[in-house]
């Protein structure tokens, strides 16, 4: 017996493929239920800016500077759950820290590239500290702890 597929079927497996995609994409992470992982996206949306957009760029940097602070107290949040093995997760966390002030230097820094090739550097920077900053928050989401 043969079959045929109408459109929906056919579009319907295609979207159940593209989700299997996608997740096979992403990085599960079971050993602490701390901050989101890895946020590249919100670079995406801006890496590519360019001098004339610039308050563009701004307003993308703002989204992670604010996207940073979120997951800075998530984990402070589980922090004040923890009572034992805190160690390397105070340790972890001031990387963290250390980023978020990384970043926000370097978003200050910003205004003062007043040249696309100064500001090029300055975004790029950015960028930098934003890729920076996931990692440390990587990291601490697979910090064990009890």
């Amino acid at each position: 017996m043969k079959t045929i597929l109408d459109f929906r079927q056919v579009a319907f497996v295609f979207a159940l493929g593209l989700g299997a995609l996608a997740l096979a994409g992403t990085r599960a992470v079971a050993a602490v239920v701390g901050a989101e992982p890895f946020t590249g996206h919100l670079w995406s949306e801006i890496k590519g800016d360019t001098y004339d957009q610039r308050d563009h760029f701004a307003a993308g940097a703002s989204r992670l500077s604010a996207k940073l602070g979120e997951q800075i107290q998530e984990l402070r949040a589980k922090r004040a759950e923890m009572t034992t093995d805190t160690k390397e997760w105070d340790f972890n966390m001031k990387e963290v820290e250390e980023c978020s002030v990384l970043l926000t230097g370097r978003i200050e820094e910003l205004a003062k590239a007043t040249t696309p090739e100064t500001w090029v550097d300055a975004r790029d920077k950015i960028g930098e500290a934003w890729k920076r900053s996931q990692l440390a928050v990587d990291k601490m989401n697979s910090t064990r702890t009890t």
